[in-house]
């Protein structure tokens, strides 16, 4: 155990090394009895925090606070398994149809336009009016 972990924990969990976690309860003990002039201010401060805490009443809530407590708590989820299958709304498969008939609308308009072309003109004139503007012209201007 390292001198800033013992700080920590002195901090943490008080002057008394019992209170400390089980895994490092031995080491901090072994620390304080070999160092005890080290670590007497802080655990000076932490008696006196610990005795300040034992000063004060204890509070237990009441009985009608702890059972709405307990009502309130979210209940825990069924343990049998159960097949959930999502919630489609009215619209979605109304959706994917629209969907679909677009889809086939527009291969059934610009496919044979495209696939009929057998001049290149006609081509580059398709192009220019879905593009704005003449990729070859363009390509021509760029070209050193």
């Amino acid at each position: 155990m390292i001198e800033d972990r013992l700080f920590e924990l002195i901090e943490t969990w008080g002057a008394d090394p019992d209170a400390y976690p089980e895994a490092e309860r031995a080491g901090a003990k072994a620390l304080l009895a070999a160092h005890p002039q080290r670590f007497a201010p802080a655990l000076a401060d932490a008696r006196a925090l610990d005795a300040a805490f034992d000063r004060l009443p204890g509070i237990l809530p009441s009985a009608a606070l702890t059972a709405a407590l307990i009502a309130s708590a979210p209940k825990p989820a069924g343990a049998g398994f159960r097949l959930r299958l999502p919630k489609f709304s009215a619209w979605a498969p109304a959706s994917g149809l629209a969907a679909l008939t677009a889809g086939v609308f527009m291969g059934i308009m610009v496919a044979p336009a495209a696939s009929a072309a057998s001049d290149t003109d006609d081509v580059q004139a398709l192009l220019e009016q879905a593009l704005g503007y003449d990729p070859a012209a363009l390509s021509e201007e760029i070209a050193p």
